[in-house]
């Protein structure tokens, strides 16, 4: 009797069930999403500077952050975002030092157009701030250097920044050739890195590597500080909002 009301369904039933696996699978692939942001860099608890949160459209993204001691890391999940979704991303940052900082860099990886690694890939910099005047040389030159950054920056400690990509996309795609790869709206993969912070005085820290002074003998080189080196409590805000 089973097999003789599924033969005599009508063809409405059909297109029905089909109708809707294809409407579940496009919500499931919504759901699921397919962008991907990276910000997983190696943590140290010398960090000058950490990532707190990463939101496109408004919402937080899981993107590999150390959010719990003594090492829980949050995964790496893609998410689902319109075409422009670039263009909303909001990267949250705590000055975990107890120095003021005034400049300092942000380093966006297009890994659609390449791994970086074995082939190159699309790249950015974000420049924050100014590097102080006793900081700006080019090291194997010694002459003075451009200020590349937008305006001052008066990080204080514990203060949390927060930069938005839109202020500034239309640099990143003029300085990346990003639109020599493929158009903006196709991007699906980014890998967000820290990059060197310059402190008040003159103190440099080099994102995820030392910390060291200028060299006032000569311009533009620095002198490093011991490895251990961290210029307030080493705990404090160790990952972004605990304290041991």
């Amino acid at each position: 009797m089973i097999s003789d009301l599924v033969q005599h369904r009508p063809p409405k039933f059909y297109l029905s069930c089909i109708v809707l696996a294809l409407a579940t699978g496009a919500l499931w692939a919504y759901q699921g999403g397919s962008n991907v942001l990276y910000c997983n860099d190696p943590a140290q608890i010398t960090d000058a500077v950490m990532i707190t949160n990463v939101t496109v459209e408004g919402k937080t993204v899981n993107c590999g952050l150390f959010i719990k001691p003594p090492a829980v890391v949050q995964p790496v999940m893609p998410f689902p975002a319109g075409p422009d979704w670039l263009q909303t991303m909001a990267i949250s940052m705590i000055n975990r030092t107890n120095k003021i900082i005034v400049a300092g860099q942000i380093t966006l990886n297009f890994l659609d157009t390449g791994d970086c690694r074995s082939a190159p890939c699309a790249t950015a910099h974000i420049h924050l701030g100014e590097i102080p005047a006793i900081d700006a040389y080019n090291a194997r030159t010694g002459k003075p250097l451009k200020n590349r950054g937008s305006h001052p920056l008066d990080w204080e400690p514990d203060q949390v920044l927060t930069v938005h990509i839109g202020d500034y996309i239309n640099d990143i795609l003029t300085e990346s050739g990003l639109l020599n790869y493929m158009p903006v709206t196709a991007v699906s993969k980014v890998a967000v890195h820290i990059g060197a912070f310059y402190f008040q005085d003159g103190m440099k820290w080099g994102g995820g590597g030392a910390y060291a002074i200028p060299d006032p003998q000569h311009p533009g080189k620095f002198n490093d500080l011991p490895d251990n080196y961290f210029p307030g409590k080493r705990n404090h805000n160790w990952p972004p909002g605990y304290d041991q």
